[in-house]
Order: structure tokens, then sequence, then C-alpha cells
């Protein structure tokens, strides 16, 4: 065998490799989008014959503050608005001097819905979010069955509160979780986000995968306490995390709904996206080190699956091998792993249509979709890449380092 035949052979198996993890995700997408299907079938189930959710136990929706987010009031004037009978809000702060604290206490100065600010101080042994959350927690009264948790840039629907405790009925249920879909309007920058962001939702369907998601999830008060979530929380950085652990750990499923999504337009730049996307996939890789070497796996695979068939059809094209139809057999097959790819973006957007509806934009589906031809498998590598060098990152003006999921140091405060 001479040295160009065994190249094709490598790119080969390079290759089918590819092809087969590509196959493997286009049923995944399959799946993905039968969950949503079959979630708006049983909707239908949960409301009565005046339109109003059968299952409102009184809930507490807690949002955890820190500085004035561009759609802030946005998100506030949201949360006030729900489809439902009995819930208060808390807004938990660091201090009285945050700009969200006086934004926040004039926006909801003539509300009729309960709700309380909550000063919780300064965070010395984990995440000053978690320590916000834990503030707001202990102002919880007994007659609220259900906590909510939401992110101050989340911009949910009106019946998202519904749909979002609605599976808590179940007693197998350990917690109910959305998800957030950040849109692509705003420029390179946050095309780039929603490109990142949009590939991590097709696992949340599979019970064994689902995690939860702080920014839109719900448990009932009595398990968050029975599972320990406060001791879970008392020296991490990460709540969605610590929540999922003790979740799993307690035998309980995560319930995924669709209904529970929530859109974020808040505007980024470049630099921004770039920490905030290597600080998530710094807590995966600290806190779920498997999951961050599978998705390193699954995006090396792709990308030099592709660039060895790439590279093989440029040489040919150039004259450097024995025949010019290997060249164009090698760019078919570069194709075809893209059209994999586009293929499952093209069944995430169908799928998300069915529940964001006019909140999906024209720019999410091309960033989506196109961005999955050209830039996703080289910059889903370069941010994981970027994850692997320090525990350390910058989140809300505070610096932290991760050392494991029950430990955490705040190293300083920036301002």
């Amino acid at each position: 065998m001479n040295l160009e035949i065994a190249v094709y052979l490598i790119v080969l198996i390079l290759w089918l490799i590819a092809v087969a993890q590509g196959a493997i995700s286009i049923v995944e997408g399959v799946r993905f989008h039968r969950y949503f299907r079959d979630a708006i079938d049983d909707a239908r189930s949960l409301f009565d014959a005046n339109g109003d959710f059968r299952y409102q136990p009184p809930a507490t929706i807690i949002m955890p503050c820190k500085g004035v987010d561009e759609k802030l009031h946005h998100t506030v004037e949201l949360l006030a608005r729900q489809h439902y009978r009995d819930y208060e809000l808390l807004f938990a702060f660091e201090s009285e001097s945050d700009p969200a604290y006086a934004a926040v206490k004039n926006w909801t100065a003539n509300w009729d819905r309960p709700y309380k600010l909550i000063v919780a101080g300064l965070a010395s042994r984990r995440s000053q979010k978690i320590h916000n959350l834990l503030a707001a927690m202990e102002c919880v009264g007994a007659e609220r069955d259900v906590i909510v948790f939401v992110d101050s840039d989340a911009e949910p629907d009106v019946d998202w509160l519904g749909f979002l405790v609605a599976p808590l009925q179940n007693d197998r249920v350990g917690a109910a979780t959305g998800y957030r879909w950040y849109s692509a309007a705003g420029g390179m920058a946050s095309g780039m986000r929603c490109l990142w962001n949009a590939a991590t939702t097709v696992s949340l369907h599979d019970e064994r995968r689902a995690f939860c998601w702080g920014g839109s999830t719900a448990i009932r008060r009595e398990r968050f306490y029975s599972i320990g979530m406060p001791q879970y929380w008392d020296t991490a950085l990460s709540d969605d995390l610590q929540m999922t652990r003790a979740i799993r750990a307690a035998g309980l499923l995560i319930h995924f709904v669709p209904q529970a999504l929530v859109t974020s337009s808040d505007a980024t730049t470049l630099g921004n996206f770039i920490a905030f996307a290597r600080r998530q996939l710094i807590i995966v890789r600290v806190g779920t080190p498997h999951h961050w070497r599978w998705a390193l796996s699954f995006v090396v695979i792709f990308v030099v699956g592709g660039a060895a068939c790439l590279a093989v059809a440029i040489a040919a094209m150039a004259g450097w091998t024995s025949s010019t139809t290997i060249g164009w057999i090698a760019f078919a097959a570069a194709i075809s792993l893209a059209l994999l790819g586009v293929a499952r973006a093209f069944m995430r957007q169908i799928s998300m249509k069915l529940v964001l509806r006019e909140r999906l934009t024209r720019a999410d589906f091309w960033w989506d979709v196109l961005g999955t031809l050209t830039i996703a498998g080289s910059l889903h590598l370069q941010l994981l890449l970027m994850s692997a060098i320090s525990r350390r990152f910058v989140w809300r003006n505070i610096e932290y380092e991760m050392m494991t999921p029950d430990d955490t140091r705040v190293v300083r405060r920036l301002v």
C-alpha cells in the first residue's frame, strides 16, 4: 500500500465515523421534534373549560438581580402578567446600591401583585447568584407549594408559569425546566451566541441527559429542602448544576417543558459572548467532565472528518494526487457532513417554531442553519479549547475560581 492510498483510507475512516455520528444526531433531531409535538398535544389536558390551568398551587417566583440588564424592565413586566391565580415575586439583590434595586423598586411601586425586594449582602464563599437565591428562600412562606427560579434576562410567555409548574403533579418529577433561546437579532455577536447556544437544546428531551436550567426551573418547596439544596448550594458556583446533581442523587426525574422555553434578546458584544460561553463550558468541564469530553470528541470528529475531506479535495484539484476524480469524491463527502448538520439545525428550527412562534425570527433561522453549514464546528471547538485553560472567570463583575462543583473561591470584585 503506497502513501496516497493509506491517506485515502485514513480519510475514509474519519468520514465514516463522522457520518455515523451525524446520522445519530439526525435521529436525535427527529426524537426532539416528536417530543415537542407530543408536548403540544398533551397540553390540552392541562386546561379546564375556561382555558385556565387545572393545576395552580400557590407559587413563588424568585429572580436574582445584579445590574440592570437591557431588557430587565420587559422581564419584570412579563413576570407580572402570568396567567396564574396565586403567585408572588421575590427579587433578590446583593445590596441596595445595586442599580437594579432602585430600578425594580420603581417599576413595581404600583403593583397589586404580591412582591418583595430582598437584600442578600455580599457573597464570600459561593456565587453571588446562589447567595441571592438562598436569601430569597428564607423569605418564602410555608403556604407556598412551588418555587420557580427565573433569570433577569429571560422573556417568558404569559403561560410560562402554568406550563412550568404542571409536571410537578407527578411525584417522580424532581424539577421541571425550560431553557433559553438567544435571539440572533442585534449583529454578528448575537448571531454567534444564538448559533452556539442552539446546539445544546436537542439533548433536553432525553430524561437521561436532561438538566435543570436555573433561568426557568420549578421545584416543590418541600422537595427543595428534602433533597438538601441549601447544602448543595452552600459553597457552590452554579445553581442549576447543583440542582441537577441533587435531583439525580435523589433518584428523581428532570422534566423538560418545551412551552417553558424563554427568549432572551439582550444585545451582546463579541467579547461578552466569548466570556459567557467560556464560563458556561468551564462549569460543564468542572461539574460534569464526561459531558465536556463528549462534546469535545463530538466536535473534533466533525471538524477533523470534514477538514480531511476538504484537504484531499484541494490536493486533488491542485494536481498533487494521481486522480482528480478523488477530489470531487472528497468534496462531496465534506458537503455530506455539512448537510447532516444543516438537517439537524433545520429540524431544531421547526421544533422551536412550534412553541416560540413569532418570537423565533428569520435571523435565528439563518444563523442556526447557515451557521451550522459554515462556522459552527470551528466556533464550538475554539470555545471548548478556551474552557480547558483555566478554572477562573469573571461573572457579573466578580472573579471566581471553580475548584469543584462544591467548592468556589470568590477571588475578587472588580467593581
